[in-house]
């Protein structure tokens, strides 16, 4: 009996230029709003959307969202401190720090919206294959291939040196060199990789530089491709979907007053 193939994600069908488009639309949309109702909105359906439709289990997308949520909680207590001194403040209180209901929402809707563009721009890395998104920004946004390839070569080159930064640790220490012994020993730990990690790097760009050219890339205008990207009525619909999502979720959170006039246009400056 033949094996069934696994079904392809929905998103991982959908072509990645329109998938970058969406993230552009949210990232425009938290940013220019002071509502953390409506980054928590979003936040919710980039969710959803990317456990149920990327086939990323949720606990697994919790735990890729971990520095993210650090970053965020950082940012909102190092405004809660500073804010807090200032004199301004009397409306909330607590201990010596006093705010304004306005700086509170705005520090709030500050750490959401990290969590949100985060979200919104992990979800389009985990289902999306970076060749994918090559041959689409030189097909459809008509990316010079030149440009495309060199970025795609760029991008596999990162996995490559984290392989050889593990060799280069591995060869110090059986050389004797301690790498976590010791406070001094750690902080000088990256200054001890960055002369090897050089000579490296200038071998391996010398030698997808030659690679590159000695397979023609450049001497002719146009190209051939051996898979080809297009923007389909699924996209399209997509697309759709996500700008009429966060029409529906500013008009009713409007509705609900948590969305006050001005907030939607505003980015409520810290």
């Amino acid at each position: 009996m033949h094996k069934q193939k696994a079904a392809v994600p929905y998103l991982r069908r959908l072509n990645p230029v329109i998938k970058l488009a969406a993230v552009v639309v949210v990232t425009v949309l938290v940013s220019i709003t002071s509502a953390p109702a409506l980054c928590l909105a979003l936040i919710a359906a980039a969710f959803l959307l990317t456990a149920l439709g990327g086939g990323i289990p949720p606990l697994a997308l919790l735990r890729r969202m971990g520095v993210f949520l650090g970053v965020s909680l950082s940012f909102v207590l190092f405004l809660l401190v500073v804010r807090g001194l200032e004199p301004a403040g009397d409306e909330v209180r607590f201990l010596a720090f006093g705010y304004t209901r306005a700086v509170l929402r705005n520090i709030l809707a500050l750490g959401l919206r990290i969590l949100c563009i985060a979200l919104a721009t992990l979800s389009f890395v985990l289902t999306t294959d970076p060749g994918d998104l090559v041959l689409s920004l030189i097909l459809q946004l008509h990316v010079p291939y030149l440009h495309g390839y060199a970025a795609l070569a760029a991008y596999r080159f990162l996995p490559a040196m984290q392989d050889e930064v593990k060799g280069i640790r591995l060869a110090q220490e059986i050389r004797g060199i301690e790498w976590n012994k010791g406070f001094i020993n750690r902080m000088a730990s990256p200054f001890r990789v960055m002369l090897p990690m050089l000579a490296l790097a200038a071998r391996k760009g010398e030698r997808i530089a030659l690679a590159m050219d000695s397979r023609g890339l450049g001497a002719a205008k146009t190209r051939t491709f051996y898979k080809r990207t297009a923007v389909t009525r699924r996209d399209v619909l997509f697309l759709l979907f996500v700008a009429l999502f966060c029409a529906a979720a500013m008009l009713l959170l409007s509705r609900l007053n948590l969305l006050p006039y001005g907030q939607a246009l505003g980015a409520g400056a810290i």
